[in-house]
């Protein structure tokens, strides 16, 4: 698939579009429209993935919705019409197109994709340290594309407010931010968090770097105005791990947020006693044993980052259905084996499931069952009906397709 990297701009009806090849990595598509001024709708903090890759499994920013809501069109190779003889079908509306924006694969082998281009922009950064996720989405007002960093063990969050700016040029500062970014936090931080969580496996360490160290590491009066491809990309991709990432509505962030933050506690201290809320939750929905599962065994070591999505016109993306925001909220670990962290994601996903209908995204790790699934895509029927107008033989189907889709 690499071969199909072609990157096409083109106007219709007096607006620039673009297709793009789906093996196409994010950040030389990026690259090619800067060129001529442009950029895409919608950014996730890694540009290493290719454009079908990122589309099929949600991938989402902060602020705006998932890339997979903008696809205008696409071209597939795939089984429609005839069952033993490939073509290539184009689909452009209605709701085929709907699911294969969001697809898992399951139509057939993406070959294009086309866009929306939107003129490039700067972003106006800057960090704030709140008490409360409260103060947070007061923030949000005034910088839409935020997102924002719930911190272990010292439990304050971080805020990135994010807003287009006016301005047309980069900051003078912010080559230097961009460096200092770079080396203290994508270099720095994680292979201080690799040391200490994965080698020396040490509590009081992480403890001391997340309630001393980590709230120093940026200043809040650093304002920084950089290209929208620049300020809204981070290098996750630099050292291995796994994450897993749970979606809930906006009425339901805030107390999820104080949920997590319990039961990270829970996980780290055997000894800490849940809050009465959260007590009253598990027990209600008879999770309570559960916990002796994730008890003293595991200690977060990564902040946990919230970020915003707008609902998606899909079938099947995290942010699919109804009018409500999204927020997803991510976990990380370094440390292997991951038995121990692997009980925690399943406690948090089964948890958060009863609790607040989360959802998991596709392309991370996905322990929710085909049930789950099912109660929480309500077009998921719709989406069964497309794939077997797709592919009626299910020849792109694997195990965990036919397990969490029910594809059979």
């Amino acid at each position: 698939m690499c071969h199909f990297n072609h990157v096409e701009v083109f106007k219709r009806n007096g607006e620039t579009r673009v297709k793009v090849g789906a093996g196409c990595q994010i950040k030389h598509l990026l690259k090619a429209l800067n060129k001529q001024g442009l950029t895409i709708p919608s950014l996730g903090l890694i540009t290493e993935q290719t454009i079908a890759g990122a589309t099929a499994t949600g991938t989402h920013g902060s602020g705006k919705h998932s890339l997979s809501h903008y696809i205008e069109s696409l071209r597939v190779a795939c089984f429609k019409g005839d069952e033993n003889v490939a073509q290539v079908a184009d689909v452009n509306d209605g709701v085929e197109l709907q699911a294969a924006r969001c697809s898992l694969g399951c139509l057939g082998v993406i070959a294009e994709i086309t866009l929306p281009c939107i003129p490039q922009y700067f972003v106006q950064e800057k960090a704030t340290f709140c008490q409360t996720i409260e103060e947070v989405l007061v923030l949000e007002k005034q910088a839409p594309l935020q997102q924002f960093f719930l911190m272990p063990h010292s439990w304050l969050f971080l805020a990135q407010e994010r807003v287009v700016s006016n301005e047309c040029r980069r900051h003078g500062l912010a080559g230097v931010y961009r460096v200092y970014w770079f080396l203290v936090i994508d270099l720095g931080m994680h292979l201080t968090l690799k040391l200490f969580a994965s080698i020396l496996k040490s509590k009081k360490l992480i403890h001391f770097f997340f309630r001393r160290v980590a709230p120093s590491l940026i200043s809040p009066r650093w304002v920084v105005i950089d290209r929208s491809d620049h300020a809204l990309v981070m290098e996750h991709e630099l050292f291995r791990h796994l994450e897993i990432e749970l979606f809930v509505t906006r009425p339901k962030v805030s107390e999820a947020a104080s949920f997590v933050a319990d039961i990270l506690k829970f996980a780290d201290d055997a000894n800490h006693k849940l809050s009465i809320s959260t007590h009253e939750k598990l027990q209600k929905t008879e999770l309570l044993d559960s916990l002796e599962s994730i008890r003293g065994k595991f200690t977060h070591h990564y902040p946990v980052c919230f970020r915003r999505i707008l609902p998606d016109d899909t079938l099947i993306s995290m942010a699919s259905g109804g009018s409500e925001d999204w927020y997803a909220i991510s976990f990380i670990t370094y440390v292997e084996p991951r038995d121990d962290f692997y009980a925690l994601a399943t406690f948090l996903a089964n948890s958060m499931f009863e609790l607040f209908g989360a959802r998991i995204h596709w392309g991370k790790w996905f322990p929710q069952t085909g049930e789950q699934v099912n109660q929480l895509y309500p077009e998921i029927s719709e989406f069964r009906n497309v794939c077997h107008q797709f592919d009626p033989k299910g020849v792109f189907r694997n195990a965990f397709i036919r397990e969490k889709l029910g594809l059979e």
